[in-house]
């Protein structure tokens, strides 16, 4: 069943004084919004967008319901659900480091629900620095606005082939396109977030950065 497109099983209440962060994040994987309900929802939701595994992704699908009798749980709602490349579901707690162990028993049953019926189970709490920092920064040139366009694709590519620092593969791609340096820039930062070209996340991103063509990057 495609729960990737399932409208959320529960609605969202308001309060005067809630003091949550809550909004709806615009995935460029599915081109549409997906909802959260606090700040390390969000961060999931860019790393999920980030990951070319992750095809599709929603907030809250369905309920599962334990029990009855089950002490202290009356029923879960895990809060995202992905589909991953290879056609498998994917079920994503949200939750910060310090709430997991009070947790743990329902996450233990999720994970055994979602064992059952084959799919996979993960609780997010969080991306480590520097890659939280790197992936916020180029989460902000996902937009299409950022596209270089199909027709200059190419010559982007080729100015980092060989992969080069960031510094010196703008200047190639700006001399072969004789586009605005700022517009190359952000061009750039876009083939990155996309996949196209590659960078080690797990280091400070900066213009001294070696940047590659994904393929060769994996290599």
């Amino acid at each position: 069943m495609p729960f990737e497109d399932a409208p959320p099983a529960r609605s969202v209440p308001s309060w005067k004084g809630k003091n949550v962060y809550e909004g709806d994040y615009w995935a460029a994987t599915t081109r549409g919004f997906v909802h959260h309900e606090s700040f390390l929802e969000r961060e999931y939701l860019m790393a999920a967008d980030f990951d070319p595994s992750i095809l599709a992704f929603c907030w809250q699908p369905f309920v599962l319901k334990w029990p009855k009798g089950t002490k202290g749980h009356r029923g879960h709602v895990p809060d995202y659900f992905c589909r991953i490349d290879n056609g498998d579901g994917l079920v994503v707690d949200v939750k910060r480091p310090d709430k997991v162990e009070a947790n743990a028993q329902q996450f233990a049953m999720t994970r055994e629900v979602c064992e059952q019926v084959g799919w996979k189970y993960e609780v997010f709490t969080g991306l480590p620095e520097p890659r939280l920092s790197n992936i916020t920064f180029l989460c902000g040139f996902r937009q299409d606005r950022y596209s270089p366009g199909a027709e200059n694709v190419a010559a982007l590519i080729d100015a980092f082939t060989p992969g080069t620092s960031l510094e010196a593969g703008v200047r190639r791609a700006v001399r072969a396109t004789g586009r605005p340096r700022p517009v190359v820039h952000g061009n750039v930062l876009h083939l990155l977030w996309h996949g196209v070209l590659a960078v080690d996340l797990d280091a400070p991103l900066d213009l001294s950065s070696f940047v590659a063509v994904a393929t060769a990057v994996a290599a």
